[in-house]
């Protein structure tokens, strides 16, 4: 049952505030409701269906317009990156400016920064940087600099002059080396010439892989062995010992015949100013006196000892002459026809 709500009437006298109110009276709710209710209802109901429709009607802008608000909108997002770039590159070059320009720390802000005053060595330190530095520019340091720890470098050292106590260095290249002290190397590789002023000490071992020119005096304390020996003059002052043989070079000594050759007698050499065989032929009506006379190509500083000794066939007595230039063989008598021959050996 739905409560109606009490009518009033222009009869109605209303109650005193005294009084009570008086009480309500339900009624009970008709079947169907009056027609002119109904009439009002309905008009209420095409009204709110009226409403959504009027809402509903909306605008669709057209393409062309579409497109140009993208394009506005493109167009100040671009300007506005446009301004973001140049004021970032001008904070950029303000920063790169400041960073290049110098940079003074005086001992007040030193002292103001907390920094370490500790001595190293006998300077005073007025800038302790812990743990790592790096500068990415040139570092132009005008007095000295002295490290504690060792210098590393991944590239190139460049030193207009350089005084260094000790060097441990890998592959290094110089233009010039000049060293005053002692140089001590495990392995020392020279491309080219090696020029040394003064007195060379060798302990070791020397190996020459091609030719070597002494210009003055070559002296050795121990042995010297050589697979092959040669030199224009060789002076012993002791015992000079020669395990092998003894065999002299040289050009031919010139040669002469005398007059006891006889008729149609020749005579020929082999060797040199040291030592060879003078070959004589003795022809026919020889007599005594010189058979050969033998000239020096190399004159002696002085007078010579010269050993001739008969090979074979045995001339008679025999006798030299010697001077610093050459000597002569002599016969005391005639030889009979025949070949002849004297070997010499010729020492100062």
């Amino acid at each position: 049952m739905k409560k109606q709500p009490p009518t009033e009437t222009k009869d109605e006298v209303k109650p005193s505030s005294t009084e009570p109110p008086a009480p309500e009276v339900l009624k009970a709710q008709d079947d169907e409701p009056k027609t002119e209710t109904s009439s009002t209802e309905s008009r209420e109901a095409v009204t709110h269906r009226a409403k959504p429709l009027m809402h509903r009607v909306t605008y669709r802008p057209s393409h062309k317009a579409t497109f140009i608000g993208v394009a506005v909108v493109v167009a100040i997002l671009g300007i506005n990156a446009i301004i973001i770039a140049f004021v970032v590159q001008g904070q950029s070059s303000a920063s790169a400016q400041g960073s290049q320009s110098d940079v003074t720390i005086s001992p007040a802000v030193l002292d103001t920064l907390g920094v370490s005053r500790n001595s190293v060595g006998d300077l005073g330190t007025q800038l302790v940087v812990s743990p790592n530095a790096k500068f990415n520019g040139t570092v132009t340091i005008g007095s000295d600099v002295s490290i504690g720890g060792a210098l590393k470098l991944n590239g190139t050292l460049s030193v207009a002059n350089a005084a260094l106590t000790s060097l441990q260095a890998g592959n290094t290249s110089l233009n010039k080396l000049d060293v005053n002290g002692d140089v001590n190397a495990s392995n020392l590789t020279l491309r080219q010439n090696l020029a040394i002023a003064g007195t060379t000490t060798l302990q070791g071992a020397v190996t020459a892989g091609q030719s070597m020119t002494v210009a003055g005096n070559l002296t050795v304390g121990g042995a010297l062995s050589v697979r092959l020996f040669q030199a224009s003059s060789l002076t012993s002052e002791t015992t000079l010992t020669i395990g092998g043989h003894v065999i002299t070079k040289g050009l031919a000594p010139g040669l002469s015949g005398g007059g006891a050759l006889g008729s149609n007698g020749t005579v020929s050499i082999s060797g040199n100013d040291a030592s060879g065989t003078v070959a004589v032929n003795i022809g026919t009506g020889a007599v005594s006196g010189v058979l050969a006379s033998i000239s020096f190509n190399t004159q002696y500083s002085s007078t010579p000892h010269v050993i001739v000794t008969p090979v074979g066939r045995s001339p008679g007595d025999f006798y030299i002459n010697r001077t610093s230039t050459g000597f002569s063989i002599i016969v005391s008598s005639g030889l009979t026809p025949g070949g002849y021959a004297f070997d010499y050996i010729v020492e100062q």
